[in-house]
């Protein structure tokens, strides 16, 4: 029988690993096809991979609880004619794509000789300039002159294919790199600023082992080497904890959101009224839906108003331009304990009541608790709603997700004494929003109308809303 070969697919944009969670078929098992065949846990969500293929199991290659980059042999199956080769070319086009655009761009400051993958395209090509496959070409001294620059310039793709922000771009040229010589390692194979670090540390490491004298560092490469983090010191009774796929998912994505120039605003909102509607409304929602009406759903609703009279929040940062979205689909940050946050994202929240936000909201914590999640509920925000309230913060500093241009902290709700407008003093329930944004995209002007949208709804507005 015809053999097929099973591999880990891609699960997601961002998603370079799957951890199999446990086979629910075993070897020498008869699958059908659509059959699920094993369980895969990724830093975002668990799913089940169904068969491709119709046949049986013949081999199980990666054991549960493996964890294993995306194109990686995962079984072999023995499967009826014709199924090899209609199942074969879908398996393989997860893994592949990433790398495709960037395979042909040569790795000319590699400590060892180019991929199997970039060599067989480099004997291909026409270019008579070409270096022998089995000999990396020599890395190039930083006055290298112009005559081979212009080779080596013809040589590679244009630069505008490469993904890399401005900032990037500058920090490359400070050092005389051409960026379409480094593989980017973040998303959609960005190139991030630790990627042109890294390479700036290797050429030199090369040049140091040929005996060659190293040049001054700029003082651009100087102040991003010094702002590496020291080594943590060992200290008696220390525990490594490893990091888990989420927490990885974690810091890389904050890295990758932290590179955007931020700015934030701060507002107070007077929320009395607010909640005193809530208390009137809240024990028949309670009836009738079976849960409790948070105030988030008021705050939530409050944004996509707002988003309506401000849409440039609700906007995209590109090289080409601003991208204007016209859905809101609204990321709702879930606190995961120990675990750390996911963001899954209410869909199209601009057509929603304030019961169908709670709802929303409701579905998706319960789900992101019990690890239920798939990437389509995690894919597609336009703006995010972080609800630190319940944590106990008065203010936050949040961090703009990566794609979208702000995001907004709703802080807790605390009892103060305020000056109200006839210069009387009262106990109202006060509460801090944040607004953190990119701005490249937003001015301080427009986070402060923001806010004073969101403000205003909520202390007028909001406490006449229908919520059904």
């Amino acid at each position: 029988m015809p053999g097929f070969e099973l591999k880990m697919p891609k699960l997601g944009e961002s998603v370079t690993e799957g951890t199999i969670g446990k086979w629910l078929k075993q070897p020498g098992e008869k699958v059908n096809k659509y059959d699920l065949l094993v369980e895969v846990q990724t830093d975002k969500v668990n799913t089940e991979i169904p068969s491709p293929v119709s046949g049986t199991l013949k081999e199980v290659k990666v054991q549960e609880g493996q964890t294993v980059p995306i194109g990686t042999l995962l079984a072999v199956f023995d499967t009826a004619d014709g199924e090899t080769a209609a199942a074969q070319p879908a398996a393989q086009t997860g893994p592949q794509p990433a790398a495709a655009p960037r395979a042909s761009a040569p790795q000319s400051n590699a400590p060892s000789g180019p991929p199997a993958s970039q060599q067989s395209q480099r004997s291909s090509a026409p270019t008579p300039e070409a270096p022998p496959p089995s000999r990396p070409p020599a890395a190039p001294p930083q006055g290298s002159s112009p005559p081979s620059t212009a080779t080596a310039t013809a040589e590679r793709p244009d630069l505008s294919d490469v993904r890399a922000t401005p900032a990037v771009r500058k920090l490359a040229s400070e050092h005389g790199i051409d960026i379409s010589e480094i593989d980017g390692t973040g998303l959609g194979g960005r190139v991030s600023r630790k990627d042109v670090e890294d390479f700036i540390a290797e050429r030199q490491s090369q040049q140091q082992a040929a005996g060659r004298v190293v040049p001054a560092q700029p003082q651009a490469e100087s102040r991003a080497v010094s702002a590496r983090p020291a080594p943590a010191p060992s200290l008696a009774g220390d525990e490594l904890v490893p990091l888990t796929q989420m927490r990885r998912a974690i810091a890389n994505n904050m890295v990758q959101a932290w590179s955007a120039p931020h700015a934030h605003a701060v507002m107070e909102v007077d929320m009395t009224d607010l909640m005193r509607y809530r208390e009137k409304v809240r024990n028949e929602f309670l009836e009738r839906e079976g849960f409790d009406l948070s105030p988030a759903a008021f705050i939530a609703k409050a944004v996509v108003d707002a988003i309506r009279t401000v849409p440039q929040v609700n906007s995209s940062w590109t090289d080409q331009g601003l991208v204007r979205h016209r859905e809101i689909n609204l990321g709702y940050a879930v606190a995961l304990g120990e675990d750390g946050l996911i963001v899954p994202v209410i869909k199209d929240a601009d057509g929603k009541s304030i019961a169908g936000l709670m709802r929303g909201i409701r579905d998706v914590v319960d789900r992101a608790k019990a690890r239920r999640l798939t990437l389509d509920d995690l894919s597609g925000g336009t703006f995010t709603l972080n609800n630190t309230g319940p944590l106990g913060t008065i203010v936050s500093s949040p961090i703009v997700p990566p794609g979208q241009a702000a995001i907004l902290s709703s802080e807790s709700i605390r009892k103060r004494l305020v000056v109200t407008d006839d210069d009387s003093i009262a106990i109202r329930q006060m509460m801090n929003i944040v607004i953190g944004f990119d701005h490249r995209v937003v001015d301080g002007s427009t986070a402060a109308r923001f806010l004073t949208a969101v403000r205003d709804w909520l202390q007028t507005a909001g406490t006449s809303v229908p919520v059904y």
